[in-house]
């Protein structure tokens, strides 16, 4: 079963809407109400009835029950209308599943038709004379007081329905490994079967949530998709091949709402997407899955690009320091090409970044390039350092044409420093003294840096 997160800790019940708990909700009520007035009926002797009065009861009864039946009903339609303007035409259908209105529209239908037969043996002389039918009249009393408490989790679970937050939780419950899979068969090549994308609901929601500027809906909207994401690559026995699809599936769409919400100048709904596509990004690499990962990249890299042409600073230091993890779990896992290419794109968004005179986001790209170079010189990956200078010098060139001197003058420091590892200790890197000693180097001048430029927590 995929993650499930109780919006309520006192009755998780009222906010888990599914057929068997919502079945047990409705029985467990009516058996303590019905059980709770005929103990009290029982003990003050009401429970004689005269046959007019019970006749007027019945009848008084059964029209309201029906009148509040209509009145629930549309009121129902027209949450449900609402939703669906507010959030997407595709809301209608998480209504339609939900058991509640029709667990409830079923009680009413018991309650209206057994007082509708009670009300017609009191007309029937026959059965008058046989029988007070006191039993009758009573369990019918019973099941109007029912009907009318049933209301209460009834508009509970509505009014809950009506969060963004439950929709977009229900909506993910679809995210599994066979509707994704089912979605990307298409009779033409790379194309998605928007009707079965189970991913597609919630993207709906989140970017009409962009355009509102609701922070919190694209949060749980993203999040719930990326926790569901995680779930299945970690924990379902699925071919890797599988895996693949289902990871680059999930990457489209938060690659496009990146860049959506970048194109709108949105920092933090930027921000929220890089965070995600970093966390789904991480998990592919500690599965291996090389061609997810390298996606990954790519994926994080036009957000990341997109956010520094239009000055979106957070969210371009968010994609370095989402950088500088992948390209350490890379290496770790020894996805060397992965962690080339996180300095490849590194360099790129750099630049971008340097020319946009994002100085501080400048200054974070090159302390992650420092960083994953750290990391392939603990690992003795040689032959990637010239990827890590090559990086430094480029980011540092255009650096220093912006008169941003003092990134400029870090690249330099640092590309020096992993010159004296890539030329002359390609060798020595094997003596564990030495490489002791340019790692010892490599963590003096980060921590200058993190002096220098105030950025200890990057």
């Amino acid at each position: 079963m995929p993650i499930k997160e109780f919006k309520s800790k006192i009755f998780p019940w009222l906010n888990e809407p599914k057929w068997l708990n919502r079945l047990t909700l409705y029985f467990v009520l009516g058996a303590v109400i019905i059980t709770a007035l005929h103990v009290v009926f029982s003990y003050s002797g009401s429970l004689h009835t005269d046959v007019d009065s019970a006749r007027y009861m019945l009848s008084a009864l059964v029209q309201s029950e029906a009148a509040i039946v209509a009145l629930v009903v549309t009121l129902s339609l027209v949450a449900v209308q609402l939703a669906a303007s507010s959030y997407s035409a595709r809301v209608i259908e998480v209504f339609r599943r939900t058991p509640d209105l029709w667990i409830l529209m079923g009680i009413y239908g018991v309650a209206i038709f057994y007082g509708l037969g009670v009300l017609k043996m009191i007309e029937n002389p026959l059965v008058g004379r046989q029988s007070n039918l006191e039993a009758q009249v009573s369990f019918a009393y019973y099941l109007g007081v029912f009907a009318f408490v049933a209301l209460v989790p009834y508009i509970w679970n509505t009014l809950e329905m009506l969060k963004p937050s439950t929709v977009i939780n229900m909506l993910a419950e679809g995210i599994t490994k066979e509707s994704i899979l089912s979605a990307n068969e298409s009779d033409r090549w790379g194309e998605i079967n928007v009707e079965k994308d189970p991913t597609q609901p919630i993207i709906d929601i989140v970017r009409i949530a962009l355009v509102k500027y609701d922070i919190e809906t694209i949060r749980d909207g993203l999040g719930d998709v990326r926790k569901h994401a995680e779930y299945i690559l970690r924990n379902e026995n699925i071919e890797k091949n599988e895996k693949e699809k289902i990871s680059q599936h999930l990457f489209v769409h938060l690659l496009r709402f990146g860049e959506l919400s970048a194109s709108k100048y949105d920092d933090e709904s930027t921000w929220i997407a890089i965070d995600n596509m970093t966390k789904i990004g991480i998990v592919t690499v500690e599965q291996k899955l090389k061609g997810a990962a390298s996606f990954a990249a790519i994926s994080l890299m036009r957000v990341g690009s997109s956010a520094a042409k239009n000055k979106l600073e957070g969210a371009t230091i968010r994609v370095a320091k989402s950088f500088g993890e992948i390209g350490k779990t890379a290496v770790e896992q020894k996805l060397e090409i992965v962690a080339t290419e996180a300095l490849s794109f590194l360099n790129l968004i750099g630049e971008v970044a340097a020319k946009q005179k994002l100085k501080v986001a400048t200054e974070k790209i090159v302390i992650s390039i420092i960083r994953i170079g750290k990391v392939l010189t603990e690992h003795k990956l040689i032959y990637e350092i010239p990827d890590v200078i090559l990086s430094l010098k480029e980011i540092g060139k255009v650096a220093a044409e912006t008169d941003h001197i003092k990134a400029a003058d870090v690249a330099q420091q640092a590309a020096e420093v992993f010159e004296r590892i890539g030329g002359s200790g390609m060798v020595k890197l094997e003596d564990a003294n030495y490489t002791e000693a340019y790692l010892k180097k490599i963590d003096e001048l980060l921590s200058r840096l993190d002096v220098m430029m105030n950025l200890k927590n990057v």
